[in-house]
């Protein structure tokens, strides 16, 4: 499929014809291709980059949301091998897409899988937090606050906060669900690609040692890098991240 054809999934932010290597970056909790076209855009000189739409969300809108992770990865799954096609895969996720990014990585050949980025989330299994996603509307809509993901122009809009609040309520019960279960739980075959994770020196939403964590889920090689920047490294400093990718990855070599 070429990098010019419309798809409701995948959106691209390069031009011209496939190359070799495809990224497909999923975004945090809530957000949309929207989030991801800085980075995308950043990365395009070294591989085609696709941001992800998942259900709920911007001419989306209208499809029903996915809150179970086996189900949204193993789709997300079929329509990326179909997407991708014989190119070599890497995936990304920033914060809750970290975790689904991961999912998916482990429903692909590890002869597709190129590499998984993740950054600003603890490995899944590693923490603990009581769910959220089930709260009344205030108490929830402070923790997302809290998270860093509720922009002013929608908290002040009634009628963007009612389009907002049930996608980004879905993508927490998505997450937290899955991430309670796995909590203490032996975890699964770890995937036989790079990763690289990356951290916010000022994040103070993780502790490095859950991101260290992510470590115990791949046989390939692994890297943690550092980069000046709070938790929303996918909006602040995407050029940066990309950086961040590339070096982990080995993707321009």
């Amino acid at each position: 499929m070429g990098a010019k054809t419309r798809n409701r999934w995948f959106v691209g932010a390069g031009q011209g014809e496939p190359g070799e290597c495809a990224l497909y970056a999923f975004p945090h909790a809530g957000a949309g291709v929207a989030a991801t076209r800085g980075l995308c855009a950043a990365l395009a000189g070294s591989l085609d980059a696709y941001g992800v739409r998942l259900p709920g969300r911007e001419s989306r809108v209208d499809d029903p949301v996915e809150t179970v992770m086996e189900v949204l990865a193993d789709k997300v799954a079929v329509e990326l091998r179909r997407h991708a096609g014989g190119r070599r895969v890497v995936l990304y996720g920033h914060c809750a897409g970290s975790v689904i990014a991961y999912e998916v990585a482990r429903r692909l050949d590890a002869a597709q899988l190129r590499g998984l980025a993740v950054s600003s989330h603890q490995a899944p299994g590693s923490a603990r937090r009581e769910p959220t996603w089930a709260l009344p509307r205030q108490d929830f809509l402070r923790q997302v606050e809290r998270d860093g993901y509720l922009p002013e122009d929608i908290l002040a809009n009634r009628e963007l906060l009612e389009i907002y609040e049930p996608v980004v309520r879905a993508d927490y019960e998505l997450v937290e669900t899955y991430e309670w279960e796995r909590y203490g739980s032996a975890p699964g075959k770890p995937l036989a690609a790079a990763t690289v994770a990356v951290y916010g020196r000022d994040d103070p939403a993780i502790e490095r040692a859950h991101i260290d964590a992510w470590s115990g889920l791949t046989t390939g090689r692994f890297e943690v890098v550092t980069v000046a920047g709070g938790h929303d490294l996918l909006g602040a400093c995407p050029g940066e991240l990309a950086d961040a990718v590339r070096r982990g990855l080995a993707l321009d070599v």
